[in-house]
């Protein structure tokens, strides 16, 4: 009598399974974003088997080193960074294609220790690869709150990770068609605004030229402490000032040939904030060095350093004009092969609708900013293959974060 129940309720959980990954299966078409694609993955990989944590690693191939790096996690990541396609672990699922029980399986757990020790610290007991048309795309991580797994329950597991590969590996080209697409718009932008800059900067020069030397001589002819000197000073400010735009449009639009090379970071940002002390102190600003021990060489082109170093700096104190503590950090990045630079300050802050805009040229939420400044950053770290964004301070005030390469991937 047990077994038409058996067999009845074998059929019911393959229908369950069916209903599930067609489900799965009509998500993905609507799902195009990563993290979204996690979640719901985790979902499914919830109602097929009982797990306290899952990560979802995919390949970054939006830098010349190629990468895995963690999209989703159930529960805080700790120390997991990522993980290079160069590496062990990574050749070992492009060789293998399978599952890799850390416990099961010793001898390999051994052999790829160094890059699996700090998911076992985490408690995570198992990987699986995720594929695409032969491909690996990603692994994903599992710590399962059962010691094994019977058959079934794996091959439901290995059925859904194929579908997902498929998956992410859409969103992965939909997320670089996306990048394509702005770096193209970008691109134009900026070659129209250099063919713009170029055209009127000989124009702009000649006669801002003629204008300051006049305007010089004529206020060499004036009282030093007199109205009219005061005016002449004025005036020759003015001038400088249009002169840095013009200088500004050309370093934005133009194409610079980096020439990166192995730089001291504790030097280069020491040597360069010798640029703004007279300024700082003058302005009641006072700044705060803080740079972290034995930091492995930033590998930077030393021109273009000092600008986005200067950039930031300046900026910082240009939110400060009544003084207040300026912090310059340098550490290690979360990453491996990368530094991380922070300059922080107790200004007015900005606020979050505007945060992803002051990257833009010519967006600015100063009254008399051009909005290039941190547009140059961006490109400048850009070049390097790093990346620069902003949080808001503890004071109130803005932290501009940097990272950038320890290794040669420029």
């Amino acid at each position: 009598m047990r077994w038409p129940w058996s067999k009845a309720q074998q059929s019911q959980d393959v229908l369950s399974d069916t209903r599930m990954l067609t489900e799965f299966d009509e998500s993905l078409l609507l799902i195009v974003d990563p993290e979204q694609l996690t979640s719901n993955l985790v979902s499914k990989l919830r109602q097929i088997t009982e797990i306290d944590t899952a990560v979802v690693y995919l390949v970054n191939e939006m830098t010349s080193a190629q990468w895995m790096n963690p999209v989703g996690m159930t529960t805080e990541p700790g120390a997991l960074t990522r993980l290079s396609i160069k590496g062990r672990l990574v050749l070992w699922f492009r060789s293998n294609r399978q599952p890799l029980f850390f416990a099961k399986l010793p001898d390999v757990t051994r052999y790829l220790t160094h890059e699996i020790q700090p998911f076992v610290d985490q408690g995570i007991t198992m990987a699986f690869p995720l594929e695409a048309m032969d491909r690996l795309v990603g692994l994903v991580f599992l710590k399962l709150r059962q010691e094994t797994l019977v058959s079934e329950t794996l091959i439901r597991l290995q059925v859904l990770l194929r579908q997902a590969g498929l998956a992410f590996e859409n969103a992965l080209l939909f997320k670089e068609r996306l990048h394509q697409n702005e770096r193209m718009f970008r691109a134009e932008q900026l070659a129209t605004m250099g063919q713009f800059a170029a055209g009127i900067a000989h124009e702009l020069r000649n006669p801002m030229t003629t204008i300051r030397s006049t305007v010089q001589y004529l206020g060499s002819e004036f009282d030093a402490d007199s109205q009219e000197q005061a005016l002449a000073q004025g005036v020759l400010d003015e001038v400088d000032r249009l002169n840095d735009i013009v200088e500004n449009l050309l370093t934005l639009a133009r194409p610079t040939g980096t020439e990166p090379k192995a730089l001291d970071v504790s030097h280069e940002i020491q040597t360069y904030l010798h640029f703004v002390e007279a300024q700082a102190r003058k302005q009641g600003v006072r700044i705060d060095i803080d740079i972290e021990k034995d930091l492995p060489s930033l590998y930077c082109d030393p021109g273009e350093l000092r600008q986005l170093l200067l950039n930031l700096v300046v900026n910082a104190m240009e939110a400060m004009p009544d003084g207040g503590q300026l912090g310059v950090r340098a550490g290690q990045g979360t990453a491996s092969g990368t530094v991380l630079l922070e300059v922080e300050d107790q200004g007015y802050g900005i606020a979050p609708q505007h945060r992803e805009q002051i990257f833009k040229p010519f967006y600015t939420t100063k009254a008399s900013g051009t909005g290039l400044g941190l547009a140059i950053c961006q490109t400048i770290v850009r070049h390097h293959h790093g990346r620069i964004w902003v949080e808001e301070a503890p004071s109130g005030g803005t932290i501009v974060k940097v990272t950038l390469p320890t290794e040669e991937e420029i």
